[in-house]
Protein backbone atom coordinates (compact mmCIF):
# COMPACT_ATOMS: atom_id res chain seq x y z
CA UNK A 1 0.00 0.00 0.00
CA UNK A 2 1.37 3.51 -0.82
CA UNK A 3 0.73 6.69 1.66
CA UNK A 4 -0.69 9.76 0.07
CA UNK A 5 1.41 12.33 0.86
CA UNK A 6 -0.86 14.25 2.88
CA UNK A 7 -0.23 11.54 5.63
CA UNK A 8 2.88 12.88 5.86
CA UNK A 9 1.83 16.20 5.63
CA UNK A 10 0.17 15.98 8.57
CA UNK A 11 0.21 18.51 11.42
CA UNK A 12 1.20 17.14 15.11
CA UNK A 13 0.61 19.69 18.25
CA UNK A 14 1.60 18.25 21.56
CA UNK A 15 -0.59 19.28 23.95
CA UNK A 16 1.40 19.72 27.92
CA UNK A 17 -0.73 20.07 31.14
CA UNK A 18 0.95 20.76 34.24
CA UNK A 19 -1.57 18.89 36.09
CA UNK A 20 -3.41 15.17 35.72
CA UNK A 21 -6.51 13.83 33.05
CA UNK A 22 -9.70 14.14 35.08
CA UNK A 23 -9.12 16.96 37.00
CA UNK A 24 -12.11 19.58 36.09
CA UNK A 25 -9.90 22.24 34.96
CA UNK A 26 -7.35 20.78 32.97
CA UNK A 27 -9.73 18.59 31.09
CA UNK A 28 -12.09 21.56 30.13
CA UNK A 29 -8.46 23.22 28.71
CA UNK A 30 -8.93 20.57 26.71
CA UNK A 31 -12.35 20.43 25.67
CA UNK A 32 -11.17 24.30 24.36
CA UNK A 33 -8.90 22.79 22.78
CA UNK A 34 -10.21 20.40 20.66
CA UNK A 35 -13.28 23.13 19.31
CA UNK A 36 -10.39 24.65 17.92
CA UNK A 37 -9.36 21.03 16.16
CA UNK A 38 -12.06 18.56 16.14
CA UNK A 39 -11.19 14.87 15.52
CA UNK A 40 -9.57 14.91 11.87
CA UNK A 41 -6.99 13.95 9.84
CA UNK A 42 -5.07 17.17 9.13
CA UNK A 43 -4.08 17.79 12.67
CA UNK A 44 -3.14 15.22 15.27
CA UNK A 45 -3.26 16.39 19.36
CA UNK A 46 -1.07 14.24 21.73
CA UNK A 47 -1.68 15.03 24.92
CA UNK A 48 0.96 14.64 27.68
CA UNK A 49 0.82 15.27 31.97
CA UNK A 50 3.19 16.25 34.56
CA UNK A 51 0.52 15.37 37.14
CA UNK A 52 2.31 18.21 39.28
CA UNK A 53 -0.12 18.73 41.72
CA UNK A 54 0.00 14.89 42.94
CA UNK A 55 3.56 14.62 42.58
CA UNK A 56 6.09 17.71 43.01
CA UNK A 57 9.39 15.31 44.24
CA UNK A 58 13.09 16.27 42.80
CA UNK A 59 13.24 12.60 42.06
CA UNK A 60 9.41 12.56 40.14
CA UNK A 61 10.91 15.51 37.56
CA UNK A 62 14.22 13.81 37.12
CA UNK A 63 12.59 11.00 36.08
CA UNK A 64 10.15 13.12 34.31
CA UNK A 65 12.64 14.89 32.37
CA UNK A 66 14.31 11.18 31.46
CA UNK A 67 11.25 9.79 29.96
CA UNK A 68 10.61 13.08 27.90
CA UNK A 69 13.96 13.69 26.80
CA UNK A 70 13.15 9.73 25.15
CA UNK A 71 9.67 10.78 23.78
CA UNK A 72 11.11 13.93 22.23
CA UNK A 73 13.35 11.76 19.86
CA UNK A 74 9.86 10.24 18.59
CA UNK A 75 8.01 12.80 17.09
CA UNK A 76 8.97 16.56 15.77
CA UNK A 77 6.07 18.79 16.56
CA UNK A 78 4.61 21.69 14.63
CA UNK A 79 3.62 23.51 17.82
CA UNK A 80 2.81 23.16 21.63
CA UNK A 81 0.58 24.29 24.19
CA UNK A 82 0.87 24.35 27.69
CA UNK A 83 -1.10 24.67 30.25
CA UNK A 84 -0.41 26.80 33.69
CA UNK A 85 2.26 27.34 35.45
CA UNK A 86 4.43 23.98 36.17
CA UNK A 87 4.58 23.28 32.30
CA UNK A 88 5.47 26.67 31.54
CA UNK A 89 8.26 26.55 33.97
CA UNK A 90 9.13 22.94 32.50
CA UNK A 91 8.84 24.06 28.57
CA UNK A 92 11.00 27.42 29.76
CA UNK A 93 13.81 25.14 31.00
CA UNK A 94 14.07 22.53 29.00
CA UNK A 95 12.39 23.05 25.69
CA UNK A 96 14.76 24.53 24.02
CA UNK A 97 16.59 21.10 24.45
CA UNK A 98 13.62 18.92 23.86
CA UNK A 99 12.19 20.80 21.03
CA UNK A 100 14.28 23.20 19.22
CA UNK A 101 12.82 26.34 17.03
CA UNK A 102 9.59 25.03 18.17
CA UNK A 103 6.86 27.30 18.49
CA UNK A 104 5.44 27.35 22.19
CA UNK A 105 1.42 28.61 22.83
CA UNK A 106 0.51 28.85 26.66
CA UNK A 107 -2.44 29.41 28.85
CA UNK A 108 -3.37 29.23 32.43
CA UNK A 109 0.16 31.07 33.37
CA UNK A 110 0.05 33.75 37.04
CA UNK A 111 2.57 35.70 38.25
CA UNK A 112 3.31 36.55 34.85
CA UNK A 113 6.72 38.17 34.11
CA UNK A 114 7.61 39.52 30.88
CA UNK A 115 11.39 38.65 31.84
CA UNK A 116 10.48 35.09 31.24
CA UNK A 117 10.46 35.66 27.70
CA UNK A 118 13.77 37.62 26.94
CA UNK A 119 15.29 36.22 23.85
CA UNK A 120 12.49 33.71 23.44
CA UNK A 121 11.05 34.81 20.02
CA UNK A 122 8.81 31.93 19.36
CA UNK A 123 6.55 32.20 22.33
CA UNK A 124 2.73 33.62 22.81
CA UNK A 125 -0.26 32.94 25.18
CA UNK A 126 -2.40 33.58 27.81
CA UNK A 127 -1.56 35.23 31.09
CA UNK A 128 -3.98 33.80 33.62
CA UNK A 129 -4.80 37.58 35.91
CA UNK A 130 -7.77 36.74 38.17
CA UNK A 131 -9.58 40.07 38.83
CA UNK A 132 -8.76 40.06 42.55
CA UNK A 133 -9.31 43.78 42.69
CA UNK A 134 -13.12 43.58 41.07
CA UNK A 135 -14.16 40.57 43.24
CA UNK A 136 -12.91 42.49 46.23
CA UNK A 137 -15.04 45.52 45.51
CA UNK A 138 -17.71 43.18 44.68
CA UNK A 139 -17.68 41.50 48.08
CA UNK A 140 -17.43 44.48 50.09
CA UNK A 141 -20.36 46.09 48.22
CA UNK A 142 -23.01 42.75 48.95
CA UNK A 143 -21.52 43.19 52.16
CA UNK A 144 -21.54 46.27 53.61
CA UNK A 145 -21.19 44.24 57.40
CA UNK A 146 -18.43 42.09 56.42
CA UNK A 147 -15.68 41.41 59.45
CA UNK A 148 -12.97 39.59 58.17
CA UNK A 149 -12.50 38.68 54.29
CA UNK A 150 -10.59 35.04 54.62
CA UNK A 151 -8.69 33.97 51.77
CA UNK A 152 -8.18 30.19 51.38
CA UNK A 153 -5.27 28.94 49.09
CA UNK A 154 -2.54 26.27 49.25
CA UNK A 155 1.43 26.13 48.93
CA UNK A 156 1.14 24.79 45.25
CA UNK A 157 2.76 26.15 42.69
CA UNK A 158 -0.04 27.88 40.97
CA UNK A 159 -1.16 28.51 44.80
CA UNK A 160 2.18 30.45 45.25
CA UNK A 161 2.01 32.92 41.77
CA UNK A 162 -1.66 33.46 42.65
CA UNK A 163 -0.89 34.57 45.82
CA UNK A 164 2.12 36.87 44.79
CA UNK A 165 -0.69 38.54 42.71
CA UNK A 166 -3.17 39.03 45.41
CA UNK A 167 -0.57 40.45 47.65
CA UNK A 168 0.05 43.29 45.19
CA UNK A 169 -3.66 44.18 45.33
CA UNK A 170 -4.35 44.09 48.98
CA UNK A 171 -2.10 46.86 49.53
CA UNK A 172 -4.85 49.00 48.38
CA UNK A 173 -7.02 47.91 50.77
CA UNK A 174 -5.47 47.98 53.72
CA UNK A 175 -6.94 49.92 55.50
CA UNK A 176 -10.14 49.02 54.08
CA UNK A 177 -10.64 45.45 55.20
CA UNK A 178 -9.40 43.00 57.79
CA UNK A 179 -8.17 39.82 56.19
CA UNK A 180 -6.44 36.77 56.68
CA UNK A 181 -4.69 34.41 54.33
CA UNK A 182 -4.83 30.89 55.16
CA UNK A 183 -2.63 28.70 53.13
CA UNK A 184 -0.72 26.37 55.74
CA UNK A 185 -3.74 23.58 56.94
CA UNK A 186 -4.33 20.07 57.61
CA UNK A 187 -7.78 19.27 56.95
CA UNK A 188 -8.64 19.14 59.87
CA UNK A 189 -7.05 22.24 61.57
CA UNK A 190 -9.19 24.34 58.22
CA UNK A 191 -12.40 22.22 59.08
CA UNK A 192 -11.85 23.21 62.95
CA UNK A 193 -10.40 27.35 62.22
CA UNK A 194 -14.21 27.80 59.48
CA UNK A 195 -16.37 26.47 62.48
CA UNK A 196 -15.34 29.41 64.24
CA UNK A 197 -15.97 31.99 61.66
CA UNK A 198 -17.68 35.03 62.66
CA UNK A 199 -21.55 34.92 60.89
CA UNK A 200 -19.94 38.07 58.92
CA UNK A 201 -16.91 36.35 57.48
CA UNK A 202 -16.66 35.94 53.85
CA UNK A 203 -14.55 33.41 52.17
CA UNK A 204 -12.49 34.31 48.99
CA UNK A 205 -11.38 31.07 47.39
CA UNK A 206 -8.22 30.92 45.50
CA UNK A 207 -6.57 27.06 45.06
CA UNK A 208 -7.52 24.44 47.12
CA UNK A 209 -5.52 20.75 45.77
CA UNK A 210 -3.04 20.36 48.73
CA UNK A 211 -2.83 20.23 52.17
CA UNK A 212 0.13 20.94 54.59
CA UNK A 213 0.17 16.85 54.82
CA UNK A 214 0.18 16.75 50.97
CA UNK A 215 -2.54 15.30 50.41
CA UNK A 216 -4.38 15.82 47.14
CA UNK A 217 -7.73 17.42 46.83
CA UNK A 218 -10.25 17.65 43.80
CA UNK A 219 -11.80 21.04 43.77
CA UNK A 220 -14.95 18.79 44.02
CA UNK A 221 -13.63 17.92 47.38
CA UNK A 222 -11.95 20.77 48.55
CA UNK A 223 -15.40 22.89 47.92
CA UNK A 224 -17.51 19.96 49.79
CA UNK A 225 -14.93 20.05 52.62
CA UNK A 226 -15.41 23.82 53.26
CA UNK A 227 -19.62 23.53 53.25
CA UNK A 228 -20.04 20.98 55.37
CA UNK A 229 -18.77 23.09 58.25
CA UNK A 230 -19.08 26.59 57.16
CA UNK A 231 -22.34 28.79 56.29
CA UNK A 232 -20.39 31.74 55.13
CA UNK A 233 -20.70 32.81 51.61
CA UNK A 234 -17.85 32.10 49.09
CA UNK A 235 -17.05 33.64 46.42
CA UNK A 236 -13.94 32.40 43.47
CA UNK A 237 -12.07 33.24 40.50
CA UNK A 238 -12.86 30.32 38.47
CA UNK A 239 -15.48 28.68 36.78
CA UNK A 240 -14.98 25.05 37.74
CA UNK A 241 -16.53 25.83 41.08
CA UNK A 242 -19.77 27.55 40.11
CA UNK A 243 -22.55 25.67 40.43
CA UNK A 244 -20.90 23.46 43.37
CA UNK A 245 -21.30 26.02 46.32
CA UNK A 246 -19.71 29.10 45.40
CA UNK A 247 -21.70 32.47 45.59
CA UNK A 248 -20.27 33.59 42.45
CA UNK A 249 -17.08 35.94 41.21
CA UNK A 250 -15.34 37.01 38.22
CA UNK A 251 -14.55 33.79 36.50
CA UNK A 252 -12.01 32.58 34.61
CA UNK A 253 -13.00 29.84 32.14
CA UNK A 254 -10.24 26.98 31.18
CA UNK A 255 -12.45 25.78 28.64
CA UNK A 256 -12.38 29.57 27.04
CA UNK A 257 -8.30 29.83 27.47
CA UNK A 258 -7.75 26.33 25.88
CA UNK A 259 -9.58 27.62 22.96
CA UNK A 260 -7.61 30.82 22.88
CA UNK A 261 -4.94 28.79 22.82
CA UNK A 262 -5.92 26.37 20.62
CA UNK A 263 -6.83 29.69 18.07
CA UNK A 264 -3.02 30.86 18.45
CA UNK A 265 -1.85 27.52 17.63
CA UNK A 266 -3.55 27.38 14.48
CA UNK A 267 -2.28 30.60 13.23
CA UNK A 268 0.74 29.37 13.90
CA UNK A 269 0.18 26.53 12.01
CA UNK A 270 -1.16 28.72 8.87
CA UNK A 271 2.00 31.02 9.09
CA UNK A 272 -0.70 33.38 10.27
CA UNK A 273 0.51 34.23 14.14
CA UNK A 274 2.34 37.38 14.66
CA UNK A 275 4.63 37.46 17.55
CA UNK A 276 4.08 41.18 18.36
CA UNK A 277 1.22 41.10 19.96
CA UNK A 278 1.90 37.49 21.62
CA UNK A 279 0.63 38.13 25.09
CA UNK A 280 -3.10 38.00 26.39
CA UNK A 281 -4.35 38.98 29.67
CA UNK A 282 -7.55 36.83 30.75
CA UNK A 283 -8.94 38.71 33.70
CA UNK A 284 -12.57 36.51 33.04
CA UNK A 285 -15.08 37.85 30.91
CA UNK A 286 -18.06 38.13 33.22
CA UNK A 287 -19.54 38.05 36.36
CA UNK A 288 -21.33 34.45 37.48
CA UNK A 289 -23.46 33.73 40.46
CA UNK A 290 -25.58 30.66 41.82
CA UNK A 291 -29.41 31.56 42.18
CA UNK A 292 -29.56 29.56 45.06
CA UNK A 293 -26.64 30.87 46.98
CA UNK A 294 -27.79 34.16 46.29
CA UNK A 295 -31.28 33.51 47.83
CA UNK A 296 -29.21 32.22 50.46
CA UNK A 297 -28.07 35.10 51.81
CA UNK A 298 -30.71 37.45 50.66
CA UNK A 299 -29.23 39.15 47.50
CA UNK A 300 -31.22 40.21 44.32
CA UNK A 301 -30.22 40.30 41.40
CA UNK A 302 -30.72 44.16 41.10
CA UNK A 303 -27.14 44.31 43.64
CA UNK A 304 -25.44 42.75 41.46
CA UNK A 305 -23.48 44.19 38.40
CA UNK A 306 -24.84 45.05 35.17
CA UNK A 307 -24.25 41.87 32.54
CA UNK A 308 -24.26 39.18 35.16
CA UNK A 309 -24.84 36.06 34.46
CA UNK A 310 -26.65 33.60 36.89
CA UNK A 311 -26.55 30.04 37.07
CA UNK A 312 -29.17 27.14 38.44
CA UNK A 313 -32.19 30.03 38.31
CA UNK A 314 -35.70 28.72 37.74
CA UNK A 315 -38.23 28.91 35.49
CA UNK A 316 -40.45 32.02 36.86
CA UNK A 317 -43.52 31.80 38.38
CA UNK A 318 -44.57 34.23 35.49
CA UNK A 319 -43.41 32.17 32.48
CA UNK A 320 -45.31 28.96 34.29
CA UNK A 321 -48.23 30.36 34.52
CA UNK A 322 -48.25 33.24 31.96
CA UNK A 323 -51.54 32.45 30.05
CA UNK A 324 -53.84 32.24 33.45
CA UNK A 325 -52.29 35.49 34.80
CA UNK A 326 -52.94 37.95 32.65
CA UNK A 327 -56.93 37.28 33.31
CA UNK A 328 -56.36 38.34 36.90
CA UNK A 329 -53.34 40.74 36.52
CA UNK A 330 -55.71 43.90 36.91
CA UNK A 331 -58.07 42.45 39.88
CA UNK A 332 -54.17 41.31 41.35
CA UNK A 333 -52.97 45.29 40.85
CA UNK A 334 -55.98 46.32 42.73
CA UNK A 335 -55.37 44.14 45.46
CA UNK A 336 -51.57 44.84 45.76
CA UNK A 337 -52.53 48.74 45.60
CA UNK A 338 -54.64 48.20 49.00
CA UNK A 339 -52.06 46.07 50.53
CA UNK A 340 -49.32 48.99 49.74
CA UNK A 341 -51.31 51.24 51.64
CA UNK A 342 -52.12 48.95 54.50
CA UNK A 343 -48.54 48.27 54.91
CA UNK A 344 -47.62 51.99 55.00
CA UNK A 345 -49.92 52.33 57.34
CA UNK A 346 -47.82 50.17 59.69
CA UNK A 347 -44.30 50.17 58.01
CA UNK A 348 -43.72 52.48 61.16
CA UNK A 349 -44.84 50.51 63.65
CA UNK A 350 -43.37 47.75 61.98
CA UNK A 351 -39.87 49.06 61.91
CA UNK A 352 -39.82 50.10 65.55
CA UNK A 353 -40.82 46.37 66.72
CA UNK A 354 -38.03 44.91 64.38
CA UNK A 355 -35.11 47.08 66.07
CA UNK A 356 -36.31 46.00 69.54
CA UNK A 357 -36.55 42.56 68.29
CA UNK A 358 -33.12 42.28 66.09
CA UNK A 359 -31.46 44.14 69.53
CA UNK A 360 -33.10 41.63 71.85
CA UNK A 361 -31.57 38.65 69.43
CA UNK A 362 -28.50 39.89 69.29
CA UNK A 363 -28.03 40.20 73.18
CA UNK A 364 -29.65 36.51 73.41
CA UNK A 365 -27.18 35.41 70.43
CA UNK A 366 -24.15 36.91 72.58
CA UNK A 367 -25.27 35.07 76.31
CA UNK A 368 -25.46 31.85 74.12
CA UNK A 369 -22.27 32.41 72.65
CA UNK A 370 -20.76 33.08 76.62
CA UNK A 371 -23.31 30.11 77.86
CA UNK A 372 -21.91 27.98 75.63
CA UNK A 373 -18.04 28.91 76.41
CA UNK A 374 -18.95 27.95 80.04
CA UNK A 375 -20.19 24.09 79.23
CA UNK A 376 -16.90 23.68 78.06
CA UNK A 377 -14.23 25.66 79.94
CA UNK A 378 -12.63 25.19 83.14
CA UNK A 379 -13.37 28.25 85.00
CA UNK A 380 -9.83 29.09 86.67
CA UNK A 381 -7.71 27.65 83.93
CA UNK A 382 -9.42 28.79 80.92
CA UNK A 383 -8.97 25.28 79.68
CA UNK A 384 -11.23 22.68 78.20
CA UNK A 385 -13.15 21.08 81.35
CA UNK A 386 -12.89 17.49 82.11
CA UNK A 387 -16.19 16.39 80.47
CA UNK A 388 -15.17 18.42 77.27
CA UNK A 389 -11.68 16.65 76.58
CA UNK A 390 -12.93 13.38 76.85
CA UNK A 391 -15.62 14.24 74.38
CA UNK A 392 -12.69 15.74 71.59
CA UNK A 393 -10.88 12.59 72.85
CA UNK A 394 -14.00 9.89 71.56
CA UNK A 395 -14.13 12.56 68.55
CA UNK A 396 -10.11 12.17 67.65
CA UNK A 397 -10.37 8.67 68.42
CA UNK A 398 -13.19 8.10 65.93
CA UNK A 399 -11.00 10.07 63.04
CA UNK A 400 -8.07 8.07 63.97
CA UNK A 401 -9.69 4.91 63.25
CA UNK A 402 -11.62 5.67 60.55
CA UNK A 403 -8.59 7.54 58.70
CA UNK A 404 -5.72 5.48 59.91
CA UNK A 405 -3.95 8.40 61.41
CA UNK A 406 -1.58 8.63 64.31
CA UNK A 407 -3.20 10.05 68.08
CA UNK A 408 -1.33 10.16 71.35
CA UNK A 409 -2.59 11.51 74.62
CA UNK A 410 -0.16 12.70 77.27
CA UNK A 411 -1.07 13.07 81.68
CA UNK A 412 0.56 15.78 83.35
CA UNK A 413 0.33 16.17 86.87
CA UNK A 414 2.58 18.63 88.92
CA UNK A 415 5.16 17.18 91.28
CA UNK A 416 4.63 18.12 95.23
CA UNK A 417 1.37 19.94 94.32
CA UNK A 418 -0.11 19.63 97.97
CA UNK A 419 3.15 20.95 99.89
CA UNK A 420 2.71 24.50 97.30
CA UNK A 421 -0.95 24.51 98.74
CA UNK A 422 -0.19 23.72 102.00
CA UNK A 423 2.98 26.02 102.61
CA UNK A 424 1.48 29.10 100.15
CA UNK A 425 -2.00 28.64 100.37
CA UNK A 426 -4.59 27.71 97.75
CA UNK A 427 -4.58 31.27 95.89
CA UNK A 428 -1.19 30.80 95.41
CA UNK A 429 -1.69 27.24 94.09
CA UNK A 430 -4.53 28.77 91.87
CA UNK A 431 -1.79 31.14 90.16
CA UNK A 432 0.68 28.21 89.66
CA UNK A 433 -1.98 26.29 87.76
CA UNK A 434 -2.69 29.19 85.49
CA UNK A 435 0.79 29.57 85.29
CA UNK A 436 1.09 26.27 84.16
CA UNK A 437 -1.85 25.89 82.13
CA UNK A 438 -0.57 28.99 79.89
CA UNK A 439 2.91 26.97 79.28
CA UNK A 440 0.94 24.15 78.26
CA UNK A 441 -1.41 26.24 76.02
CA UNK A 442 1.85 28.13 74.14
CA UNK A 443 3.69 25.06 73.44
CA UNK A 444 1.24 23.42 72.14
CA UNK A 445 -0.25 22.99 67.92
CA UNK A 446 -3.79 24.71 67.00
CA UNK A 447 -4.80 21.40 66.12
CA UNK A 448 -3.96 20.04 69.82
CA UNK A 449 -6.28 20.02 72.38
CA UNK A 450 -5.26 20.71 76.07
CA UNK A 451 -8.06 20.39 79.23
CA UNK A 452 -7.53 20.18 82.85
CA UNK A 453 -8.46 16.33 83.67
CA UNK A 454 -8.80 17.14 87.44
CA UNK A 455 -6.72 19.21 90.51
CA UNK A 456 -3.39 19.22 89.40
CA UNK A 457 -4.04 17.05 86.16
CA UNK A 458 -4.05 17.84 82.78
CA UNK A 459 -4.79 15.77 79.47
CA UNK A 460 -3.24 16.78 76.07
CA UNK A 461 -4.66 15.35 72.88
CA UNK A 462 -1.86 15.35 70.22
CA UNK A 463 -3.89 14.34 67.18
CA UNK A 464 -1.24 12.81 63.75
CA UNK A 465 1.06 12.31 66.46
CA UNK A 466 2.88 9.22 66.91
CA UNK A 467 4.55 8.01 70.61
CA UNK A 468 8.10 9.41 69.76
CA UNK A 469 6.49 12.70 68.53
CA UNK A 470 4.51 12.80 71.81
CA UNK A 471 7.66 12.15 73.71
CA UNK A 472 9.57 15.38 72.55
CA UNK A 473 6.22 17.23 73.30
CA UNK A 474 6.46 16.41 76.89
CA UNK A 475 9.68 16.36 77.51
CA UNK A 476 9.60 19.73 75.96
CA UNK A 477 6.96 20.80 78.41
CA UNK A 478 9.09 19.51 81.25
CA UNK A 479 11.95 21.28 80.44
CA UNK A 480 9.71 24.30 79.86
CA UNK A 481 7.69 24.08 83.22
CA UNK A 482 11.34 23.42 85.40
CA UNK A 483 12.93 26.39 83.91
CA UNK A 484 10.27 28.62 84.50
CA UNK A 485 11.04 31.39 87.43
CA UNK A 486 7.62 31.65 89.70
CA UNK A 487 7.76 34.70 92.26
CA UNK A 488 7.17 33.12 95.62
CA UNK A 489 8.37 29.86 95.04
CA UNK A 490 12.54 29.71 95.32
CA UNK A 491 12.99 26.49 93.32
CA UNK A 492 9.69 26.76 90.83
CA UNK A 493 7.77 23.49 89.96
CA UNK A 494 8.40 19.99 88.27
CA UNK A 495 5.56 17.88 86.31
CA UNK A 496 5.76 14.16 85.61
CA UNK A 497 4.48 13.05 82.31
CA UNK A 498 2.84 9.81 81.23
CA UNK A 499 2.73 9.15 76.85
CA UNK A 500 0.62 6.95 75.34
CA UNK A 501 -0.11 6.15 71.47
CA UNK A 502 -3.94 4.78 70.22
CA UNK A 503 -3.83 1.65 69.54
CA UNK A 504 -7.56 0.43 68.60
CA UNK A 505 -8.48 1.06 72.39
CA UNK A 506 -11.41 3.00 73.89
CA UNK A 507 -11.02 6.27 75.41
CA UNK A 508 -10.52 5.27 79.09
CA UNK A 509 -8.29 2.48 78.33
CA UNK A 510 -5.70 4.82 76.68
CA UNK A 511 -6.10 7.35 79.43
CA UNK A 512 -5.51 4.46 81.62
CA UNK A 513 -2.56 3.51 79.87
CA UNK A 514 -1.28 7.43 79.84
CA UNK A 515 -2.12 7.55 83.56
CA UNK A 516 -0.02 4.47 84.80
CA UNK A 517 3.10 5.65 82.97
CA UNK A 518 1.89 8.97 84.57
CA UNK A 519 2.56 7.22 88.35
CA UNK A 520 5.24 5.87 86.64
CA UNK A 521 7.57 8.65 86.25
CA UNK A 522 6.30 9.09 89.81
CA UNK A 523 7.65 6.38 91.31
CA UNK A 524 11.01 7.13 89.49
CA UNK A 525 11.77 10.39 90.95
CA UNK A 526 9.09 13.00 89.61
CA UNK A 527 10.14 15.39 86.87
CA UNK A 528 10.60 13.07 84.42
CA UNK A 529 8.23 11.97 81.33
CA UNK A 530 7.71 7.86 80.89
CA UNK A 531 6.45 6.22 77.42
Amino acid sequence: MILSSDVFAQKKILVLHSYHQGLEWTDQISEGIRSVFPYNDKVKIFYEYLDAKRNYSEKYYDKLISLYREKAKIINFDVIIVSDNAAFNFILEYGEELYPKTPIVFCGVNNFNSNFLVNKEDICGIVENADHRKIIDLILKLHPNLNELIIINDQTLTGKNIQEELKVVLKDYKNKIEYEIWDTFTLNDLQNRLISLDQNDVIYLLVFNRDRAGNFISYNQGIDIIKSVSKNPIYGAWDFYLGKGILGGKLISAQAQGKEAALMAKKIINGQQDFREKIVFDKGSNFYFDYLELKKYNITENDLPAGSRIVNQPDSFFKKNNRYLLWGLAFLIFIILILIIIYYLKNKEKEKLDKLNLELEQKVKQRTRELEKMTITDELTDLFNRRHILDLLEIEIKKASRYNRNLSVIMIDIDFFKKVNDNHGHQFGDKVLKILSDILQQNTRNIDFVGRYGGEEFLIILPETDLDQAYLVAEKLRKTVKETQISGLESGITISCGAAQFEDDLGHQLIKRADDLLYKAKAKGRDRVEI
